[in-house]
């Protein structure tokens, strides 16, 4: 590959990253260490199309858990929140209210929930590009290989049932798990020194 081509190519990707961050809103003034055990649900993926077997409202739901067990946050058990959903024919209808919120926050002992939605979903996909000379004859393939994901997130008050924190955030990479750790890292990071150092 030319170096002009490849200076043209790396202009291109600074140029799309630059400014580039996830947009948060916290609620001024909350104390955020009140927070001391949260539950993650699964994220909402139904306006994505995703194949069988593979649902990222479920990978986006894990990767919190494991980021904020990471972070030193407590966190309940996805399994047992979804019981109790279910128990609660709520997990179906997706009519999650405030009064729910409270309700479960006292069943399952937690001071807030984390729930959302997957909003982009672009599984891992694989291009081939020939470069070719002024002959036609190939001179470079180079492979391609992209996958993005848009999660929106919130954190709710268990005690109060409103919503303390927000934020979404998009990230392409080579495959979808890192474009999902990465989006979930960007979004967890706008509570560095207020919730978690």
């Amino acid at each position: 590959m030319s170096a002009k081509l490849l200076k043209r190519i790396t202009l291109i990707a600074f140029a799309a990253l630059a400014g580039c961050g996830p947009r948060v809103a916290l609620v001024d003034g909350y104390d955020f260490g009140r927070v001391q055990r949260v539950g993650v649900i699964k994220f909402d993926s139904s306006r994505v199309s995703f194949g069988p077997g593979y649902d990222p409202g479920s990978a986006v739901a894990d990767e919190f858990v494991f980021q904020f067990i990471n972070r030193g946050v407590r966190v309940i058990e996805r399994s047992r929140i979804e019981q109790i959903l279910r128990e609660q024919s709520l997990w179906e209808s997706g009519s999650i209210d405030p009064k729910t919120i409270k309700g479960l926050g006292k069943m399952l002992g937690v001071d807030a929930l984390i729930m959302g939605t997957v909003t982009r979903y672009s599984p891992d996909r694989k291009e081939r590009i020939y470069i070719r000379d002024t002959r036609g004859q190939i001179r470079e393939e180079i492979f391609l290989v992209e996958a993005e994901v848009g999660i929106s997130a919130r954190m709710v008050d268990t005690e109060t049932g409103e919503i303390i924190w927000a934020g979404n955030y998009s990230y392409d990479s080579f495959y979808i798990d890192s474009a999902i750790r990465q989006a979930v890292s960007a979004i967890l990071n706008s509570l560095r020194g207020v919730w978690f150092s």
